[in-house]
């Protein structure tokens, strides 16, 4: 048996195919471990969306395999998106990688593994269409307290920029049987928090039973005892229903906590990108959202410099920003991807100017989510506790309801003797623009 050592980039669903392959190999007998240096066969899962991603996995193969020279690798294999997308140019271009192995048939990792030991270097890409709806191991690589559960692959909405289809496939939903069994497991495991994730988790389950049954899926799993918290992530604005709002509303254990990505707000860039709904329709669900559950918390996430995206229209998109008044907000620079319908539209935008506009919107958002945590100061919040603060153990450190998992900010607790995993009651005594300060109460 071999030690092993795996590094997981991009995004949370790509964690979740991470966890899945550990949970295969100590299932096998092999032996996990975080030392790079010291394992004897590392994995690279990588992130293949946008050009800084695919960089970034890039340069973290090459990092890798240093360890073939000046560590105990004796393998190393790449996984995820980058190699369902570039499977060819990376077996023809580092030679230190042992196996390449795509998206669709991450499961055969134990038995790639051993055929690489043995001399065979695989590549093993097929069509993106893995099956999660089955009973397959996990080794989270999240904190005991918290976890991801993964609903669907794949989309079905094609955005013109997007090349999620290509790399994940058509939407392929999990049974409500399947994901109610996970989350029975989880709970019993200790996990207090469910983080609900997909590309459109509104989207979930059309493929299977005719129509959307998120609403259904979450009746389900409040029958659950130990989860405290259901976050949704990803959730398309033009496609939550009057239900699903009603469900949020209602139910405690369902954080008032979204994340909807707009993506832009012009109406002629949002149909150029593909995308349901025009800004009214946007703005409307928001205040929608507000109106039912006044202290919801709204994420988004924005693109600027998409081809042709004037002056003006980038003006209307801050004029949207301030409108809407979001709590989080990310925002990236439009890569142009091959393969993509909006790759070979006209008008690309300089990277200078993309960059620039990407600075405005963040300067903006940062005002404004300043003054959104002000508004929580004086209040009293529930906290689940993540760690100890390394520069003062005296300060714990946690995420309330209005915060993801490695997305949003965390709050900092003075004079709490809670351990990591609590689940304490919090008054809130200062606010920065991502950060909370509090006590415990």
């Amino acid at each position: 048996m071999s030690t092993i050592g795996l590094l997981s980039l991009g995004c949370a669903k790509n964690q979740v195919d991470s966890e899945i392959m550990l949970g295969l190999i100590k299932d096998a007998g092999h032996e996990i471990i975080k030392s790079y240096s010291e394992a004897e066969v590392l994995i690279v899962n990588t992130c293949g969306f946008i050009s800084d991603a695919k960089e970034e996995s890039i340069e973290s193969i090459l990092e890798l395999s240093k360890y073939k020279k000046d560590g105990n690798c004796k393998l190393l294999i790449v996984t995820g998106c980058l190699s369902q997308r570039y499977s060819k140019e990376l077996e023809d271009e580092i030679s230190e990688v042992d196996a390449i192995v795509g998206t669709g048939n991450f499961d055969k990792i134990v038995e790639i593994i051993d055929d690489a030991f043995g001399g065979k270097k695989r590549v093993e890409v097929v069509d993106p269409e893995f099956d999660y709806d089955r009973d397959l191991p996990r080794n989270n690589l999240t904190p005991q307290h918290t976890a991801y559960v993964k609903i669907a692959e794949g989309c079905n909405n094609f955005c013109s920029y997007c090349i999620i289809p290509q790399l994940r496939g058509d939407l392929k939903s999990r049974s409500i049987e399947n994901i109610v069994k996970e989350v029975k497991k989880l709970s019993e495991q200790g996990v207090k928090e469910i983080n609900i994730i997909a590309q459109d988790i509104t989207q979930y389950g059309i493929d299977l039973y005719g129509e959307s049954k998120l609403v259904e899926l979450l009746k389900e799993l409040l029958k659950i005892d130990g989860i405290k918290w259901f976050r949704l992530l990803y959730a398309y604005p033009s496609h939550l229903s009057e239900d699903l709002i009603e469900i949020i509303a209602t139910e405690d254990r369902i954080c008032n906590y979204l994340d909807l990505p707009v993506q832009h707000a012009d109406d002629e860039i949002r149909r150029k990108m593909n995308r349901g709904g025009s800004q009214e329709d946007v703005l409307a669900t928001i205040k929608k959202l507000r109106d039912r559950i006044p202290d919801i918390t709204l994420r988004t996430s924005l693109i600027v410099g998409f081809p042709g995206e004037t002056e003006e229209q980038f003006d209307n998109l801050l004029s949207f920003i301030k409108e809407a008044q979001f709590d989080r907000l990310g925002a990236f620079t439009y890569s142009q991807e091959e393969g993509t319908p909006a790759a070979k539209m006209d008008c690309q935008i300089p990277e200078e100017r993309k960059q620039e506009r990407f600075e405005r919107v963040m300067n903006l958002q940062q005002d404004i989510s300043y003054e959104r945590n002000q508004s929580w100061i004086a209040k009293e919040i529930e906290v689940l506790v993540e760690e100890v603060q390394s520069e003062d153990p005296k300060i714990m450190v946690g995420r309330t309801r209005r915060d993801a998992p490695d997305v949003d900010g965390v709050i900092y607790i003075e004079g709490s003797s809670a351990k990591i995993g609590d689940m304490i009651k919090v008054k809130v005594t200062d606010a920065y623009e991502y950060d909370l300060v509090g006590v415990e109460i």
